[in-house]
């Protein structure tokens, strides 16, 4: 498929466009809709687009300028212009621009339907005639058919065009080429490129990401980083700020060192700061959602780390856990595969189980039968992910004694039965 940027001040204008134009037709989808040609130029940056739509007149940088600085980084896409104005001047730019055409407002459908249809023409003459080989798609046997007589060759990136088979690329908003060589040279990262060529070629593009995340890769990653997260969520679930602080620079130690795949890091953080939310149940849901974006658009470990901090120290700015409150949390992660109540844990801190209990509910919004299920539970998820014990051992594991209960309690928070969320991830 090929992405379509659409880029008008207007939303009804993204909207109808969405709605009226079948891109499905010309093996197009509409990746992204823009407001201005800033938002549209920052997402190019790491989302390449085929196909852009846009206005001519929008506030600040118009549409001619954005094509113009967007052709540095597309040379090869298709550019449509769409204005109210029909003056000379404005159609003259567009064409030393090399735009696919210039449209006057309100679009003609049709029009703009046929327009479509010939820029996939073109698309798909040129795929035909010159398909690189270093792409996603590229089968084994196309690989074998130009590599099988080379005694040596090297996979490599590097900033500027050089070696065979070069191909643009652009990761984490970093922008390069992919290329064969025999002799490393001037690259950032270079690999043996042996067979099988195809899970060898995703091996590489993988690390790549690796190497602009980190800045480095380490020579024998790791990415089993989950094994050492249970013994900080000990240390988050007490509540104090300076001590989840330094366990998130403990965590950030071991990351640089096994340097995992960044979707696992971007994973085990997003995590680590989920569990520091939920000592704030009343915060809204839409808060988390916010936290999960900004962490998600981390370019690098360095934006990732300082993002982290950032929103646990303002989730603590909104709110202090209650001493006691954090204490049962405490002794809930500590003794969840026992047998434990209220009235157990209210004698150990010397408090009326009547009044621990409100206090609970107040500063957590849960009562303490619904922390220790969510504690169970997301025991009992690690688990099911990290093991291959049967559903009814992990039952037991976590402190159930009755599986139907185990069962119904799993269907509740977790929206689908133990099995199916084993299968799912």
């Amino acid at each position: 498929m090929y992405k379509v940027l659409l880029v008008d001040d207007e939303y009804m204008v993204i909207a109808g466009l969405k709605k009226l134009i079948p891109f499905h037709q010309y093996d197009m989808e509409v990746v992204y809709g823009a407001s201005s040609a800033t938002e549209a130029l920052t997402y190019i940056a790491g989302h390449p687009v085929d196909v852009i739509i846009t206005d001519v007149n929008m506030p600040g940088i118009n549409g001619l300028e954005m094509v113009r600085q967007m052709r540095e980084q597309l040379p090869h896409a298709a550019y449509i212009i769409l204005s109210g104005y029909k003056e000379f001047e404005y159609v003259k730019t567009a064409l030393n621009l090399q735009v696919a055409d210039y449209l006057v407002k309100p679009v003609d459908k049709v029009e703009l339907g046929q327009l479509l249809g010939r820029i996939a023409h073109t698309f798909a003459s040129k795929e035909k005639t010159a398909l690189p080989l270093l792409r996603e798609d590229t089968t084994e046997e196309e690989f074998k058919e130009v590599l099988q007589d080379k005694p040596r060759v090297l996979l490599a990136a590097a900033r500027t065009e050089q070696g065979e088979h070069a191909v643009p690329f652009t990761v984490l908003g970093q922008s390069g080429f992919l290329f064969l060589t025999e002799h490393e040279g001037d690259v950032l990262l270079a690999r043996p490129f042996t067979a099988p060529y195809v899970s060898s070629f995703q091996e590489f593009t993988k690390e790549l990401e690796t190497y602009f995340f980190y800045g480095n890769v380490a020579l024998q990653p790791n990415s089993s980083v989950f094994r050492y997260y249970e013994p900080m969520y000990r240390v988050i679930i007490q509540g104090n700020l300076q001590q989840i602080l330094e366990e998130l620079g403990l965590l950030e130690e071991i990351v640089l060192k096994t340097t995992p795949r960044v979707s696992t890091t971007k994973q085990l953080f997003i995590q680590f700061v989920m569990d520091v939310f939920h000592l704030f149940e009343h915060l809204k849901p839409d808060d988390m959602t916010q936290i999960i974006k900004n962490l998600e658009s981390s370019k690098t470990f360095d934006e990732l780390s300082q993002c982290m901090r950032k929103e646990i120290t303002h989730l603590f700015s909104q709110h202090r856990l209650n001493e006691n409150v954090a204490n049962v949390l405490e002794l809930i992660s500590s003794h969840y595969r026992q047998e434990i109540s209220l009235k157990d844990i209210s004698a150990q801190l010397f408090i009326n189980p009547v009044y621990l209990g409100q206090l609970i509910k107040k500063e957590t919004n849960s009562t303490f039968a619904e922390l220790l299920n969510k504690q169970r539970i997301k025991a009992a998820q690690q688990l099911l992910l990290a093991t291959n014990n049967s559903i009814e051992d992990i039952c037991y594991a976590v402190g159930y004694s009755n599986v139907g209960y185990f069962y119904k309690v799993f269907r509740k928070l977790c929206g689908k039965s133990p099995k199916a969320y084993r299968q799912q991830m």
